[in-house]
């Protein structure tokens, strides 16, 4: 392995690192990276890193070549092995260092690969870092060194963690789609536990993702566990991703929920609590987050899209809880404070519990909005941000011109009947679509604004994407 001199910059995202294999990523890069994030942390006095990695084909070898330019750069390792990104961030407080490292493309398709960088006890690189360690890429000067690396499994001291957390009394029967990630094999372990009974789909690991996109918030995943909850006569289902810190939710009925819905319960639960409290939620949620929030006596902070950027925004705020529509789910008042979906997972039990409901009764107690799922489109890197700000931001606001608007990424509209936004993507290159109507005449005719809007703009691809049938 050796250090390559140029890197493609746009590999370097918003709050992680993700790129092609065999295009943008190799092992030689890995190494090199490897040896740019040894640098940054020996800046700050850090000496070991922790690493884990999800089950893509390039994981392993990706993985050995990151610690290799780790162990070349002066910093000690510890190898996780196969992992999810919370029991890495799990493994800062285990051995109680700050530098973590998971390599993973969280839901992107089986050809890319990534990396999730920490900076602390449950803090990642957001873009101000991210960039920082591609200046270093730049400059070509490293920390020079001799680390050593050791392996070791955590995993049986991360779910005893988790566990001791919850004394659930029902024993629930719950369904598991692990889309042939990582998840597969951790999260069955983890509820069994628990005290749940496991039916378990797809979880067995194929870094070939042969059931497509591991994005558990795409609507045929959420169909599968739907189908196997029905006939199953299951409690509730859930799916995850291939680092495991994302969650999403079928109800008893076999109901698909966004994952907005349950950031809408679990802000309920934690103003129970303690009213008052400042509870954030990025910009694609419902309004029906909003109102719930509101209705609960919590005061609602509207922020960035990304893990990183909802993250940092919880511990400034001094929230006791903050969630994303993506199903990244962070509890301060009795958690860590990163996004942990078995931690989630066990909490939306216990609060089920707590309120004798199932969870099609909670979700029938929210105000109910016709919504979208999260929909991309594909859009180049190169322009997306710029076709937002210079166009699609101006057809927003003649579309509808007494509307509220926030734009502190991308375009928003608020009526108090519907909503719609438009957002550039951190971490690919695409865009990102919701709406919703408070009912379904009003939903179609957002539907029918937004679709004219973007179909305006040959540039978007909707030949690529996610749920891009709700736009149809």
């Amino acid at each position: 392995m050796q250090i390559v001199k140029t890197i493609n910059p746009e590999i370097f995202r918003g709050y992680d690192l993700r790129g092609v294999v065999d295009v943008d990523l190799n092992v030689d890069v890995m190494y090199t990276l490897g040896r740019a994030y040894a640098t940054f942390l020996s800046e700050r006095r850090i000496s070991e890193s922790t690493v884990g990695r999800d089950n893509r084909l390039t994981g392993e070898e990706y993985s050995k070549a990151f610690i290799q330019g780790l162990n070349d750069g002066g910093i000690n390792t510890i190898d996780i092995g196969l992992s999810l990104s919370q029991i890495v961030y799990f493994s800062s407080y285990y051995f109680q260092i700050k530098g973590s490292v998971m390599v993973s493309a969280s839901h992107n398709p089986a050809n890319f690969n990534g990396l999730k960088l920490g900076v602390g006890f449950s803090d990642t690189m957001i873009t101000e870092e991210i960039q920082y360690l591609r200046q270093v890429v730049e400059k070509g000067k490293y920390s020079e060194g001799k680390g050593i690396n050791r392996s070791e499994d955590i995993f049986e001291a991360y779910k005893n963690d988790i566990i001791k957390r919850f004394n659930l009394k029902k024993k629930w029967k719950i369904v598991i789609d692990g889309c042939n990630t990582g998840s597969g094999v951790f999260y069955p372990a983890i509820f069994k536990a628990a005290g749940c009974e496991v039916i378990e789909q797809n979880c067995v690991p194929d870094g070939n993702f042969p059931l497509g996109v591991p994005d558990p918030t795409e609507v045929e995943v959420l169909e599968r566990v739907s189908k196997t909850v029905k006939s199953e006569k299951a409690d509730i289902g859930f799916a995850y991703d291939t680092d495991g810190d994302r969650m999403s939710v079928v109800d008893d009925k076999g109901n698909i929920l966004w994952m907005d819905s349950i950031v809408a319960l679990f802000a309920q639960d934690v103003l129970d609590f303690m009213p008052g409290a400042n509870i954030v939620y990025n910009t694609l949620c419902s309004r029906q987050v909003t109102e719930a929030i509101e209705k609960a006596g919590g005061k609602p902070v509207m922020w960035l899209t990304g893990h990183s950027f909802i993250k940092a925004k919880v511990k400034e705020a001094r929230s006791p809880f903050g969630g994303e529509l993506s199903g990244h789910i962070f509890f301060m008042d009795n958690f860590y404070g990163h996004d942990d979906g078995a931690n989630a997972s066990l909490r939306l039990l216990q609060y089920l519990e707590r309120k004798n409901e199932t969870l099609s009764q909670a979700f029938s107690k929210l105000n109910v909005y016709v919504s979208s799922p999260e929909i991309k489109f594909g859009l180049a890197d190169a322009i997306k941000f710029q076709l937002i700000d210079n166009e699609i931001k101006a057809e927003f606001k003649q579309a509808w011109p007494f509307a509220k608007f926030t734009e502190i990424e991308g375009i928003r509209m608020d009526n108090e009947e519907e909503m719609a936004i438009v957002r550039a993507s951190q971490n690919g290159p695409y865009i990102t679509v919701k709406f919703e109507g408070k009912t379904q005449e009003i939903y179609d005719n957002v539907k029918v604004h937004v679709r004219e809007i973007l179909k305006k703009y040959p540039q978007i691809d909707w030949s690529k994407g996610v749920n891009t049938h709700a736009l149809d």
